[in-house]
């Protein structure tokens, strides 16, 4: 009986109309996920007025315009496995605004890969009805929260609540060496440095607004990025974290600089620092003091102290805070 109730149609059009757009938007990405251009293409509305957008952190901005150049595209990137795999997705919260044969849909779309965690976006489809059948003459595509720095990473808002974490990042964080998770909120393990945290997160949370954030990529000619010195270790070395901003949200690099490599290679060609050098930079640069470097590279402590008084008179700094903060500023 429920089943019967269930298979009647609306009494409301408007209903069948919202039923069927729905159902065309979940059509078009099923097509997709499974490389079936064919399917794909019967979606969408097609000729010069079909507009496909996507906005990304990774790769920007990227318009096509017309159906033949949508087309086109669209053909190579599934017929060449460039798409999207087929993972478990969702479309949430959608908002579908219907006037005589054009429709405006708005709706929250996630999706999750084994081994690269939760990604999130924000979707926008424009339908028209041409002969009873609801198509796309426009679609735009827009991440909202990706990790294309690696899976060290948290992001928390502007009162330091987990937002989200890159796939092991809880189970690091139960033992974390600075950092952990209290009442859902990101806290250093010492007192001196959770205020040296909240106050970079506070820092940080000046920019979670587009114009913020663009007006300091402006001025300062790069996005909100730096490391954040929490204080000294037991064995000597300093308890970093990376902040950066992005999405409106704020991101924590707890493991290191994704970077460091790349920075410590200029480094190198700019103070003409020795393989040996730049090996005790490259643990100093990740927090560890002299006694932990000097271990993990097989080398006596004199040797390591060698080292570092000689990355002091080349860079011309003289505390390991000062090195730190060079080493990650070049790049």
């Amino acid at each position: 009986m429920d089943s019967a109730l269930h298979a009647l149609p609306s009494s409301d059009p408007a209903d069948d109309d919202r039923a069927a757009i729905a159902a065309t938007i979940r059509a078009e990405t099923l097509a997709f996920q499974n490389r079936d251009y064919d399917a794909w293409a019967r979606c969408f509305v097609q000729d010069e007025r079909t507009q496909d957008i996507y906005v990304t952190t990774t790769s920007g901005l990227s318009v096509q315009s017309g159906w033949a150049e949508v087309s086109t595209y669209m053909k190579h990137v599934l017929d060449n496995g460039l798409g999207c795999p087929k993972v478990p997705f969702g479309q949430d919260n959608m908002r579908i605004s219907v006037t005589g044969d054009s429709a405006w849909v708005v709706f929250d779309s996630w999706a999750e890969a084994p081994g690269e965690g939760r990604t999130e976006s924000f979707e926008t489809r424009i339908l028209q009805r041409e002969h009873g059948q609801w198509k796309i003459v426009y679609a735009s595509f827009m991440m909202q929260r990706d990790a294309p720095e690696g899976n060290g990473l948290v992001s928390v808002d502007s009162a330091g609540r987990l937002l989200w974490a890159g796939p092991g990042m809880l189970e690091r964080l139960k033992d974390h060496p600075v950092l952990t998770l209290s009442a859902g909120r990101l806290r250093a393990h010492r007192r001196d440095w959770d205020r040296v945290l909240q106050e970079a997160l506070q820092r940080a949370a000046q920019f979670h607004g587009h114009f913020e954030l663009h007006r300091f990529a402006q001025e300062t000619g790069g996005p909100f990025r730096y490391p954040a010195i929490l204080g000294d270790t037991d064995d000597g070395g300093l308890a970093i974290v990376h902040v950066s901003v992005r999405d409106c949200v704020t991101y924590i690099q707890i493991d290191g600089d994704a970077r460091i490599d790349r920075r410590l290679a200029v480094a190198q060609a700019v103070y003409g620092l020795s393989d040996g050098q730049l090996r005790i930079a490259r643990h100093i640069a990740d927090g560890d003091g002299l006694k932990s470097a000097a271990a993990a590279l097989g080398i006596s402590v004199n040797t390591a102290r060698t080292h570092l008084a000689r990355l002091y008179d080349k860079t011309g700094v003289n505390t390991q805070t000062a090195l730190v903060r060079l080493l990650l500023s070049v790049g």
